[in-house]
């Protein structure tokens, strides 16, 4: 089986927030599928980020019913990642800032985060975008270690300073 990545589409938000909230909940924030579903929706009806998803074919025939309509159900939604466009003053070129990225726990170590890392990144070149950020938690070493492979440079030049309002 492998995995496809694509950009997220609104018919995805239901299963891409089951993963944002799966997301949130790794970093030790309370369940609230209903909040992740609000957030996703916007963000993808405003325009206010892209979604990347990684989506493998299960092989299964599973039919289900929706609005009367009986439609195969033979893909899952195994990992996404959100970028957010935002601008560099010194490059004067748009930035995206990749925010977050999740693989459910069930197809981890198959070299799907690593997929959507180079997906994000052949979009971004795509679209002529100068550069792409992330942050990780300091004690993340796989994660460390995986954007390190990709390419990703610690910043050392600046310091980042955050203030929560």
């Amino acid at each position: 089986m492998t995995d496809q990545i694509r950009i997220a589409e609104l018919a995805d938000v239901e299963h891409v927030s089951e993963l944002f909230n799966q997301y949130r909940m790794f970093y030790n924030e309370p369940s609230d599928l209903e909040g992740a579903g609000q957030y996703i929706r916007n963000r993808m009806q405003h325009n206010e980020s892209i979604i990347l998803v990684a989506e493998r074919n299960t092989g299964s025939e599973v039919l289900e019913s929706m609005n009367g309509k009986e439609h195969r159900i033979d893909q899952a939604l195994t990992g996404f990642v959100q970028l957010y466009p935002t601008f560099s003053s010194l490059s004067m070129r748009s930035n995206w800032i990749l925010n977050d990225l999740y693989v459910h726990p069930e197809y981890r170590q198959q070299g799907i985060a690593r997929k959507l890392l180079q997906a994000s990144r052949a979009l971004a070149k795509e679209r002529g975008v100068v550069a792409l950020s992330l942050s990780t938690g300091v004690s993340n070493k796989q994660a460390q270690a995986l954007y390190e492979s990709e390419g990703y440079v610690l910043d050392t030049y600046f310091l980042y300073y955050d203030l929560n309002v």
